[in-house]
């Protein structure tokens, strides 16, 4: 009887090394668990279309991801964050009075995302240009730049470390009846961003050459504005 005990005890350690590898459709797995054939699969009823509410069924695929702690699940499905107008009434932007740089925020919108995502951020602003005062139409000739670009934020906080989405217009006019309406900036994005709260904090500037008072002008930013930020979840 003791021997019996002795040797069930010593197949059973012999066996439980070769039992840590667990294997379906082969006697030889590789690896923890092995699933072998063409084309197998493995269904999880937690991750099906009446389980789940990011698994809206029909033909569509959707995308299993795996948390810091190695559980499945469905993740976020990709698309559009917001679309919409940004600006609620234009903001008027001036050089300085001898037509330096002079740049103010535009407007703020900020987002969440639940998972890691490439985000694509496309936006366009109208602008009106006028003289420095608005008495008189730009005649003067010289160039007047203006510049739209925005920061990233934590959905409060610029950081100004870095500007993105930088476009610039340029116009002049000079001894003849100034051109009115409308001119546009509109630039797109892409940015690799991580879960969380983000902001984008909309930026115009203006800039007349740093030259004298006569180059001084402002610019309307946002009578017709908008911004769309669409989020592909990695």
């Amino acid at each position: 009887m003791k021997n019996l005990s002795t040797l069930s005890i010593l197949f059973i350690l012999t066996i439980l090394p070769t039992m840590a590898q667990v294997g379906i459709g082969t006697v030889t797995p590789q690896q923890a668990l092995h699933i072998a054939g063409d084309r197998s699969t493995i269904r999880i009823d937690g991750l099906n279309s009446s389980n789940h509410p990011e698994n809206q069924g029909g033909a569509s695929m959707y995308n299993v991801m795996v948390n810091s702690e190695g559980d499945l699940a469905i993740g976020q499905m990709s698309g559009e964050v917001f679309s919409g107008p940004i600006v609620s009434s234009p903001v008027l932007v001036r050089t300085t009075a001898n037509s330096g740089l002079n740049a103010s925020e535009i407007s703020t919108k900020s987002f969440t995302l639940t998972q890691r995502a490439m985000v694509v951020i496309t936006y366009y602003i109208s602008m009106e240009f006028d003289g420095y005062n608005s008495a008189a139409k730009i005649d003067d000739g010289r160039a007047k730049v203006a510049h739209n670009y925005f920061y990233l934020g934590n959905g409060t906080t610029a950081n100004p470390a870095k500007a993105y989405g930088m476009t610039s217009s340029v116009y002049s006019n000079v001894n003849c009846d100034a051109a009115t309406g409308y001119i546009f900036n509109s630039r797109s994005t892409t940015l690799l961003l991580e879960a969380g709260t983000h902001s984008i904090h909309m930026q115009g500037a203006v800039f007349g050459g740093d030259l004298n008072a006569e180059a001084a002008f402002q610019v309307g930013f946002g009578a017709i504005d908008r911004l769309d930020i669409s989020a592909i979840y990695l």
